[in-house]
Formats: structure tokens, C-alpha cells, sequence
């Protein structure tokens, strides 16, 4: 977690700077697209929303999973995971079909329970530690076992990072996008950073550091196990918390998909339909539409063919493999525009240093963390990668770069007007 906070955060910088003169609902798409070229735009418009809309797959398949193993444990309840996964699901398409200020009214006050919970958990621990004591030792990167399995833990902890930067798909509905959306990008990843690392060292020490393959080789999510230990049996408080974050990272994730592929629907790179937006909730509803006929294909057909659990190990790494070209993609065009458009505001720092360092660290972390290839299904992940890949060149070289078709290049760069009268 600490490592993978160091990358995203010599991320945010650069992108906080290109949300501030950008404010648009296609995010990085218009970014890539204003600091590169309409091609390159596109395909990271592309890999970003096609992926951020099947995380929601991921992430309800994974919570109905617990759901189903607790509450059967504790509870006698037999309810199949993907009934759960479903009902969250529909959650989801309701908030972003009724509007974004419903959702981060849902998601706040989902985040605040559940960010105590976490947080009381890893303080109990503390207090309380297992065997081995208070200590720092989890910090110490001697006590990294294997190198490809630390590089795929750190590729999965991007992956619980990543939505720091979903913040610049709503410039079009915040009210002073330039100055709000730059502080939402910067401010989530450090206080998301500090928490993860936080609750993950008081974890460890609440386990025992004299015993953590015991952790590593649990059945029970560590963090139930601990609950029960500490709070003598309340690990159901743990578990209504995580299904709060697992439904606010969904309806999040359906927020940004949907934002992204309206607003390059808007551009014409993406077919018009996507580009409606509902007469009453002002909503693009059938962006919407799309964005939940991919996550139920791919949380039943994919939850049937591997599990819920390998379901989201595999989607999740594959996400990530995304967001390593789409990051890299990012800080070229942050280096370009500001250079070319905005050269008073060029810094060496923010736009040459700390891009140079994260697309560095993120060739190394993919590096690594594919030689050698990881297990199946882990395997999977970077074919999926390709395979969201693969669409969108068809799509564009189908599409989009026809004579009839081509008129969106002209726009993929533009701020929309909607976000220059705010």
C-alpha cells in the first residue's frame, strides 16, 4: 500500500494540473486528447471507461461472495452471491439514473461508516497487538519474500487506489470545476493513502507479526477473524462495512464509466445514443443502460466461469495493466500541453521529475510483476488487457477514423461549454 501510494500520488500532481484547465465529463480522454492527439484520446478514453465499467462486476461479485459465506456462517442464510451481487448492482444503476448529487450523498455517508470501522479495527489492534508486539517491521522492504508476488500485491493495491482520478469525469456537473476538481483528485489519494496504510499496519500488528502466514493462509477474511478476537464477536459491524465500500466503489465506478463514455459520446467518438441525456434527471441514462448490460454480462458469465473471488483477483489485475498505459499516456500529455499551451505554469517537477519516476515505477511494477507469468487465473489479467485493447483499435480504425466518421477529432481536445460558463 505504501508503494503503491508513493506512484499514484507523483501521478495526481500532473493530472490535478490538466483537470484544472480541462474540466470535462470525457476526463482523461480529453486530456490525452488536448495534450497528444484524438487517437491516442481516444484509446485511453476507451481502456479507462471500458474497465471502470466492469469493476462493478468485480467488486459486486467479490462483496456478494462474503456476503453469502458470513451470513450462511453466522446467520444460517443460504442466498446465492450473485443474487447479492445483483441487488447491488441495481443499486448502482439507480444512483447514477437519478443524478450525481444522490450518489455522493449514498457514497459519503457510506465512506465515513465505513472509514471508522476500519480505522476503530486497526487501533484495537495496536492497543491490543498479537504476538511479535508494537512494531514497524512491516515497513521494512527486507522482509519482501519473492519480487513477483510483491509487484502483484502492489498491482492490486493501485487497482484499490485507483478512482482518485474519477474525480475530473464530473467537471461538468461541479459547481468551479478548476478549483474543486484538482483539490478532489490530490486530497482523496492522500487521505485514501493514509487510511490504507494505516489500517493495514494495524491489521498486522493486531494479527501478530511473529505469525503472518497464518494470516496469509486464512480462510476468513483476516479482518473478521480480528474483529471477533478484539471486539469480542462483532466482525458483523466489519461486514456491513465492507459491503458499504464494496456498493460505494460500484456506484462510483458507474458514475465515471458512464461520464466517460457520455462525454465522448459527445465528441462523436462514441455512437450519439450514448450522448442523451434524460429531460428530467439531466442524467446520461443510456450510458447508463450500456454501462449495466456490461456489468451483469460480465459478473454473471464471468462469475460462472472462474468464481466471485478469482472474478474480481483477475479483473482487478487486469484494471490495473490498463492503468498503466493510461497513466503513462497521462503524463506525456500533461508534459506536452502545458509546454505548448501554458509554458508560464510548466514546472520541471510537476511535469518532468515526477512523470519520469511514475511511468517509470509502473514499466517496473508491470515488469516484474508478469516475469515470471503469475498463476492462472491471475494469467488471465493481462489477455483481458489486450482484449479491451484490441476492441477499441477496431473501433477506431472500424469507426472512427472513416471520412464520415471523423469529425470528432476536432472536439476530443475541446472544453465543453457547459464546464466554461461555470
Amino acid at each position: 500500500y505504501l508503494a503503491a501510494f508513493v506512484v499514484c500520488l507523483s501521478l495526481s500532481v500532473p493530472l490535478a494540473g490538466l483537470a484544472r484547465h480541462l474540466p470535462s465529463a470525457g476526463g482523461l480522454y480529453t486530456y490525452i486528447s488536448a495534450g497528444i492527439g484524438p487517437k491516442s484520446g481516444f484509446m485511453t478514453g476507451w481502456l479507462y471507461a471500458i474497465m471502470a465499467a466492469i469493476v462493478p462486476a468485480a467488486l459486486a461479485a467479490f462483496t456478494g461472495d462474503i456476503l453469502e459465506k458470513e451470513l450462511t456462517l453466522k446467520l444460517g442464510l443460504h442466498v446465492a452471491w450473485w443474487a447479492y451481487a445483483l441487488v447491488i448492482l441495481a443499486i448502482c444503476v439507480v444512483c447514477a439514473y437519478r443524478g450525481l448529487e444522490i450518489s455522493m450523498r449514498v457514497m459519503i455517508f457510506m465512506c465515513i461508516f465505513e472509514m471508522l470501522v476500519g480505522l476503530g479495527l486497526a487501533v484495537t489492534g495496536l492497543i491490543h497487538p498479537g504476538p511479535g508486539g508494537l512494531n514497524f517491521a512491516g515497513f521494512n522492504p527486507v522482509h519482501v519474500s519473492g519480487s513477483s508476488g510483491f509487484f502483484i500485491a502492489v498491482v492490486l493495491s493501485i487497482f484499490a487506489f485507483t478512482g482518485f482520478e474519477s474525480a475530473a469525469t464530473i467537471g461538468e456537473e461541479s459547481r468551479d470545476p478548476q478549483r474543486i476538481i484538482p483539490k478532489a483528485i490530490i486530497g482523496s489519494l492522500v487521505l485514501i493513502g493514509g487510511f490504507y496504510v494505516f489500517c493495514a499496519w494495524g491489521l498486522q500488528i493486531g494479527w501478530g507479526t511473529d505469525n503472518l502466514k497464518a494470516l496469509a493462509d486464512s480462510e476468513a477474511a483476516p479482518a473478521f477473524v480480528l474483529a471477533d478476537r478484539l471486539w469480542n464477536g462483532a466482525s458483523f459491524i466489519v461486514l456491513i462495512a465492507l459491503v458499504n465500500s464494496g456498493l460505494s466503489v460500484c456506484i462510483a465506478c458507474t458514475t465515471s464509466a458512464t461520464r466517460t463514455l457520455y462525454g465522448m459520446a459527445k465528441t462523436g467518438a462514441l455512437p450519439a445514443v450514448l450522448a442523451q441525456v434524460h429531460l428530467v434527471r439531466r442524467t446520461p441514462h443510456a450510458a447508463v443502460i450500456l454501462q449495466t448490460v456490461i456489468a451483469l454480462v460480465a459478473v454473471i458469465g464471468g462469475g460462472y466461469a472462474l468464481g466471485p473471488n478469482d472474478l474480481f483477483n483477475v479483473l482487478g489485475t487486469a484494471g490495473t495493466f490498463v492503468y498503466i498505459p493510461i497513466f503513462i499516456m497521462m503524463n506525456i500529455a500533461a508534459y506536452r500541453f502545458f509546454k505548448q499551451h501554458h509554458p508560464s505554469e510548466f514546472s520541471v517537477l510537476a511535469h518532468v521529475v515526477l512523470p519520469i519516476f511514475s511511468t517509470v515505477a509502473l514499466l517496473t511494477i508491470a515488469y516484474f510483476s508478469l516475469n515470471p507469468l503469475p498463476a492462472y487465473p491471475i494469467v488471465l489479467a493481462p489477455l483481458i488487457a489486450i482484449g479491451y485493447l484490441v476492441v477499441g483499435l477496431v473501433i477506431l480504425f472500424g469507426r472512427n477514423l472513416k471520412p464520415a466518421n471523423a469529425g470528432w477529432m476536432k472536439k476530443a481536445g475541446q472544453i465543453p461549454q457547459l464546464a466554461q460558463h461555470t
